[in-house]
């Protein structure tokens, strides 16, 4: 059935996760070549400067883009309605921000040219009044193609090119404030020219009202969450300044990146799929436990592997000025893999509009965090970090339990779903981290070290897939492909590497000839 749900679902994942690997590869490229030719100080500038507008991004966009890919039936007048509003939201957001900059230096004291910074990237709030309900409508209609290709293309021309270009040119700071500009103008601009016949001015009272009683709920969870990960930095940057914010934000990054690109790729496909079968309950649990099983035993062993070659990474990729963030990465990178499975639960919540106890779970993250940092910002970086991991695994647990009673899962199904992953995530991380060990005793080079981790690591992960437990996760994933009506030919490449893939998993590829 090539036009059911989960062929779209597949399809929108596929080109949700090109953009993913593309993006994610251009952007560990990108940061090699800007962390050479810009300060720690300068990164961390513009996180902060990044951190103090996000108080207002959620708000300026009220939920609008979610409510538009949740409602089960959005007319003309909703679209029209949601376009115009989140333009005039973004607009006044804008103004509000430039008029409030002063009050970036009062939360970063230790941090000069915060203020300047922060009233040049609040166009950063038009450019969201524009994108939310244009990508909105993208995911509705499922149209992930189109996304994937605007997001590589503008990173690709704001990052790779004019930011790159900037920075040799020696304007700094500036060189990523320009860069993000052009890359938020550029994807603004195409999903205006491909939703134009759908979009225009207009408001109206029901539509208002249906639109944003779901979304301001959903804006208020994401500020919740916005709190939750940002408070580390917002602490960083206010008792530590520019230099130790500009070491904390580049380990963050490189161990969240991926992850966050993965959440990202996952929220836009899955929050429109889980959508349409909210009222199908065991549907639903039957795709959480398979959405866990498949990518906890993908992104643990891989975040884990992260944690113990974070020495390579830093060296390798940032150089050794960078060093202070190898601890950081250490241990982001354990509570990085956290994140997205309690995310899994977070879009279910949200699909099915269970939103006041994510609410609650929220709230309750926060709280945690902040008693965390509490105890933990006295040693530092590296307690900032440790905290905000502990945080994760707080949330996770919370999110299980709001599953289990959602969908009715037992507490045997629940483990069954991470075994896989935390046995790899294990054996990967302790595998890389032996490797660092034993080879720097040697005298071998950071880069050549990083060569073997990813050779080893690489194996954990396709063993994982191919052997853990029988080839559960392979399984998982053969199925989807099958349901989705995708048949192989024999003769193709793909087909070839799915038996063989069988054959050592002991399966059997349906449709296949």
């Amino acid at each position: 059935m090539p036009d059911s749900l989960t062929a779209k679902t597949v399809h929108g994942l596929k080109w949700s996760y090109v953009s993913t690997v593309v993006s994610f590869v251009t952007q560990i490229g990108v940061t090699a070549v800007l962390a050479r030719l810009v300060a720690p100080s300068a990164f961390g500038t513009v996180a902060m400067a990044g951190v103090f507008l996000s108080f207002g991004q959620y708000f300026a966009q009220l939920g609008v883009g979610q409510a538009v890919v949740q409602r089960q039936v959005l007319s003309a007048r909703d679209m029209r309605t949601a376009f115009t509003s989140s333009l005039l939201l973004g607009a006044a957001f804008c103004g509000l921000f430039v008029a409030l900059a002063p009050l970036a230096a009062v939360l970063f004291p230790h941090t000069r040219g915060v203020v300047t910074i922060a009233r040049v990237m609040s166009l950063t709030f038009v450019l969201g009044g524009l994108t939310a309900t244009t990508q909105g409508l993208l995911q509705r209609r499922m149209a992930f193609r189109p996304i994937a290709l605007t997001e590589i293309s503008s990173y690709v021309l704001g990052y790779a090119v004019v930011g790159v270009a900037l920075a040799i040119a020696g304007f700094g700071a500036w060189s990523l404030v320009i860069a993000a500009l052009v890359q938020g103008s550029l994807a603004a601009a195409t999903y205006t020219v491909l939703c134009r016949a759908d979009i225009g001015f207009s408001l109206g009272a029901q539509s208002l009202k249906g639109l944003y009683s779901f979304g301001g709920r959903v804006s208020l969870i994401g500020f919740g969450e916005f709190i939750g990960s940002n408070l580390d930095t917002l602490w960083t940057g206010h008792y530590l300044g520019s230099q130790a914010t500009g070491f904390y934000t580049r380990a963050t990054n490189l161990a969240t990146v991926p992850l966050n690109y993965f959440v990202t790729s996952l929220s836009r496909v899955l929050l429109p799929a889980y959508s349409r079968i909210q009222s199908e309950r065991e549907r639903l649990k039957s795709t959480y436990l398979a959405t866990i099983t498949v990518f906890g035993a993908i992104i643990m062993p891989v975040s884990w592997g992260v944690a113990g070659a974070a020495h390579e990474i830093i060296f390798t990729l940032l150089g050794a000025r960078w060093a202070p963030a190898v601890p950081v990465l250490a241990i982001l990178a354990l509570g990085a893999p956290l994140s997205l499975l309690e995310h899994f639960g977070a879009i279910l919540s949200e699909a099915t509009a269970t939103l006041n106890i994510k609410i609650v779970v929220t709230a309750g993250g926060i709280g945690v965090l902040a008693i965390l940092l509490v105890i933990l910002a006295r040693f530092g970086i590296v307690g900032i970090a440790s905290a905000f991991a502990l945080s994760e695994l707080a949330m996770h647990i919370a999110y299980l339990f709001v599953m289990r009673r959602l969908l009715a899962l037992r507490l045997g199904e629940l483990w069954r779903a991470h075994a896989v992953g935390l046995a790899a995530g294990a054996v990967t991380g302790l595998a890389l981290l032996g490797l660092h060990v034993g080879l720097t005793r040697l005298g071998w080079p950071a880069p050549a070290v990083l060569a073997v981790q990813l050779a080893v690591g690489t194996v954990c992960v396709l063993g994982t897939v191919v052997r853990a437990r029988d080839g559960v996760v392979w399984r998982e994933i053969r199925w989807r492909l099958v349901e989705s009506g995708y048949k192989p030919d024999g003769r193709t490449t793909v087909a070839w590497l799915m038996r063989r893939i069988d054959s050592v998993t002991h399966g059997e590829l349906p449709n296949a000839k």
